[in-house]
């Protein structure tokens, strides 16, 4: 008879076509969005950065160098061997061959605009930032280098804010030049080699070795596995809704004057349950594994944890069943699908992994059938063993029995079945 009553239960299921696809149909299309939106941020790519920068002299750097060679001529306080290493690196032919490295080459376009074009430049939106050099600049920071002077040279840097990505990305290039320039000052000032700041390049190499050599979870990987985990919560509330929509029909009541025991009818929503959640969750994993290729190396330990987990799921839809009975309403059903499934995948880490930002909340995921499935799917991905997850398959397996229990206990008696 628990037979018939999986059969039952699966005919009122494809009957309602619209309810089977928010089952099988709406898991996939949350997979396809949020593993295509997400996928360079969970897989920490880089973002491609196309930048324009003008950069706009008030007067060239050799004028300058030698207003500054003519201005010190006989001053008793500055020597000319000094010159020898700035005339090499000054500043911003400094900035200028930064920009022109390979690695930065490739991503920003640099362009030298004349004093007139200023204007014209600011209005440009297809510039992504705009580098001001003041007239003086190259003067004052001689002077304050060889001659320890008080006024300090500054750039003007004007970013895009359409563009605000690529202008972040300049500013921190600038700072980080004006830094070294700070330290090139500071050297020079007290008589030292400015080529210690360039430290020799076996140094500087190391060989990176992975502490986990693992598999990667990519951006598709992780919401198979969340909206899998989350949408099989549903299942639960549907089981739920459709045994009480029964005994609101009188199904029920008729099955218990066919002479059937009432556990028997108890078993079979909890079948049906185990066997639905069993099922959507390989219908939604084999398709995961067709266009996204999520692919499954240990294929017994992903059987045995969507076992575990149908049976956690199974417990929640009898219990959800015994409840409304008990109630003589589907009040419970709802909220559950409304409110208590929404917070369960956000603790669990269904829509991002939020357990990453705090221990607590990563315990406390862990402690929901979804999250617990989630991070035992999720370590199956990575390459570690069974044994490695036998407290999540633990923890489904007896969540999954303590619903049952307390469903049981729940269940209306045969005096209160009305």
């Amino acid at each position: 008879m628990i037979r018939q009553i999986i059969k039952k239960q699966f005919l009122v299921l494809w009957r309602n076509p619209v309810q089977l696809l928010l089952l099988i149909a709406l898991p996939i299309i949350l997979i396809f969005i949020l593993g295509c939106a997400l996928n360079s941020f969970m897989n920490g790519d880089t973002p491609e950065i196309q930048a324009k920068i003008a950069i706009i002299e008030h007067r060239s750097e050799t004028e300058q160098l030698d207003q500054f060679l003519l201005d010190m001529n006989g001053r008793t306080d500055f020597h000319k061997e000094n010159m020898v290493n700035m005339e090499k690196a000054l500043p911003i032919l400094t900035l200028k061959s930064i920009f022109n490295t390979e690695a930065l080459s490739e991503m920003m376009e640099v362009e030298e605009v004349s004093v007139s074009k200023k204007e014209e430049i600011l209005n440009d939106n297809s510039y992504t930032a705009v580098i001001e050099v003041p007239e003086d600049f190259t003067y004052k920071y001689l002077s304050h280098t060889l001659l320890n002077g008080d006024e300090m040279a500054e750039l003007l840097v004007m970013g895009n804010e359409q563009q605000q990505i690529g202008a972040g990305v300049i500013h921190s290039i600038i700072e980080n030049f004006q830094q070294q320039l700070t330290l090139g000052t500071f050297l020079e000032q007290k008589g030292l080699d400015q080529q210690i700041m360039s430290l020799s390049d076996s140094l500087l190499k190391s060989k990176r070795t992975s502490l986990q050599q693992n598999k990667i979870i990519t951006a598709k990987d992780y919401y198979t596995v969340g909206m899998a985990v989350m949408n099989a919560l549903f299942i639960a509330s549907t089981i739920g809704t459709i045994a009480f929509r029964e005994k609101k029909m009188f199904v029920f009541n008729r099955i218990i004057l066919a002479n059937m025991s009432k556990w028997m009818y108890f078993s079979g929503i909890l079948c049906s349950a185990v066997i639905f959640t069993f099922f959507q969750s390989c219908i939604i994993y084999g398709f995961a594994w067709l266009i996204f290729d999520v692919t499954w190396e240990n294929m017994f330990a992903f059987l045995i944890i969507t076992i575990a987990f149908s049976v956690a799921v199974g417990g929640i839809a009898v219990l959800l069943t015994a409840i409304s009975y008990q109630m003589h309403s589907e009040t419970i059903t709802n909220f559950f699908s409304g409110a208590i499934v929404a917070l369960m995948a956000l603790v669990g880490g269904s829509f991002f992994p939020i357990g990453d930002s705090s221990e607590l909340i990563h315990v406390i995921g862990n402690f929901t059938p979804n999250g617990s499935g989630m991070s035992a799917y999720l370590s199956i991905l990575r390459g570690n063993s069974v044994q490695e997850i036998s407290s999540h398959i633990l923890f489904l397996c007896l969540f999954g029995v303590a619903m049952i229990i307390i469903a049981a206990l729940t269940f209306p008696k045969k005096g209160e079945m009305v």
